[in-house]
């Protein structure tokens, strides 16, 4: 029964919870993993939405997931760009040699050294939403 359901739910929701998805995530494929997500939640049987409320629920489940998704994919857009060590370490220092010392400082203690923003500012006496601003800036210029 709990499947016929949930499949019931699915054929009337769907078109409207992807386009829903769509309007947020802006990408097709990830508006449809989103929809996947949802039914698949709904399978699990850990998610129950209360009789006759199914409609807000997925909604705001979809709402969810694409607000995950999106500070996922921030969080992906503001990691550190991967320089190859092996290849040449010359090539960071001539990248980094656009930037005046303090960025290339920063840049270099949160890149080489893995420090966080809270230890950066600690090396350099700075507060921590300075050193992520200077980072932040130093990046951009990048």
């Amino acid at each position: 029964m709990h499947r016929i359901r949930i499949q019931t739910w699915y054929e009337k929701y769907k078109t409207g919870l992807f386009r829903y998805a769509l309007t947020l995530v802006k990408k097709p494929e990830t508006a449809e993993d989103v929809l996947q997500e949802v039914f698949l939640r709904l399978l699990s049987g850990r998610y129950s939405p209360e009789p006759g409320k199914e409609q807000a629920y997925l909604y705001r489940m979809a709402r969810n997931l694409c607000f995950d998704h999106l500070r996922r994919q921030k969080r992906l857009d503001q990691e550190p760009p991967q320089i190859p060590w092996e290849q040449s370490q010359y090539a960071y220092i001539e990248l980094i040699s656009t930037l005046d010392s303090r960025e290339q400082e920063v840049v270099t203690l949160k890149i080489v050294g893995g420090l966080t923003h809270r230890e950066i500012a600690k090396v350099l006496g700075l507060t921590e939403h300075a050193a992520k601003k200077r980072y932040e800036r130093a990046i951009q210029k990048l």
